[in-house]
């Protein structure tokens, strides 16, 4: 596949930041922190295969939001050979159709979805085709429950727009309400964390939670997260650069970052080709193989 210049030097100059941040930090004593990157989760895979999975394990806490909790267990599926869709399936221009079909249905659903967007109503009925991309790449992966995995892992969903976001995690910072949500089958919990407002219905009966990026509580819980003794590690569309204990890795290409979003957006919500998916992921692990730097 034939990739753009940007996407070349984003892997570089991402792959040059995480080796000089684990030059003079290591995982056991960092948390890191993966924020939200839009309809574009797969940005995240550039990061996390720079990473590496032995590292990505050993983090003292990984803290994730909204597609990259997609990214974050679609990464460790790939790295433990547990996805049911080969990576040189999904690096195919053409792969991103299955996921068009699992959104929109007829000839005219895009120009449904956006008209339904413009009244104030979601674009999608339901949560079902973020599930349904989940089966259909990662297979039993995703049936596991979330108490199969690390302890370190911590996933924040919301309840409301006002209220304090809730984390789910294996250890005692688990919210006591999300408890239970241990032994649901990640799917699940994937797509809640995933699940915009305006796209997918955000809370409603059988799916009580939503993505907290669409909450007043986002930006002060990412504060929080890293008002910490350790390093923290921050993938992020939004900033470079190091201030006091954080590290931030721009996890975009060259460009504005809203307005990419908002045309990944787009393309989502009309029914239209997007390729970037599949650049990603050809970029995260065929343009660049190696796991480590």
């Amino acid at each position: 596949m034939k990739i753009p210049s940007d996407l070349i030097k984003l892997e570089r100059r991402i792959g040059e930041n995480i080796a000089e941040y684990f030059s003079t930090h290591s995982p056991e004593n960092s948390t890191l922190l993966l924020d939200s990157t839009g309809p574009s989760f797969t940005r995240q895979y550039i990061v996390l295969n720079k990473i590496g999975l032995d590292r990505l394990f050993s983090f003292n806490e990984i803290h994730a939001f909204s597609g990259a909790v997609y990214a974050l267990f679609g990464y460790i599926a790939f790295m433990t050979e547990q996805n049911s869709v080969g990576i040189d399936a999904l690096c195919q221009p053409d792969a991103e159709r299955v996921f068009r079909d699992q959104h929109h249905s007829g000839l005219f659903s895009g120009l449904r979805s956006v008209s339904k967007m413009l009244v104030g109503r979601p674009a999608f009925n339901s949560i079902t085709p973020l599930i349904a991309s989940l089966e259909y790449i990662f297979g039993d992966f995703v049936n596991q429950p979330f108490s199969a995995f690390p302890e370190n892992i911590h996933i924040y969903l919301a309840k409301s727009k006002d209220a304090p976001l809730l984390v789910l995690s294996n250890n005692d910072r688990c919210t006591p309400e999300l408890q239970p949500l241990r032994q649901a089958p990640i799917k699940h919990v994937i797509a809640m964390s995933a699940n915009v407002p305006m796209l997918y219905g955000g809370a409603r009966a059988n799916v009580p939670y939503f993505d907290p990026v669409y909450t007043r509580q986002y930006l002060p819980t990412l504060k929080k997260i890293g008002a910490t003794n350790n390093q923290v590690l921050v993938s992020t569309p939004w900033r470079s650069g190091q201030k006091e204990n954080k590290y931030y890795l721009n996890c975009y290409p060259q460009g504005n970052p809203r307005w990419l979003m908002l045309k990944d957006l787009a393309r989502l919500v009309g029914a239209q080709k997007n390729v970037c998916w599949s650049r990603d992921i050809y970029t995260a692990f065929r343009h660049a193989p190696e796991v480590q730097v």
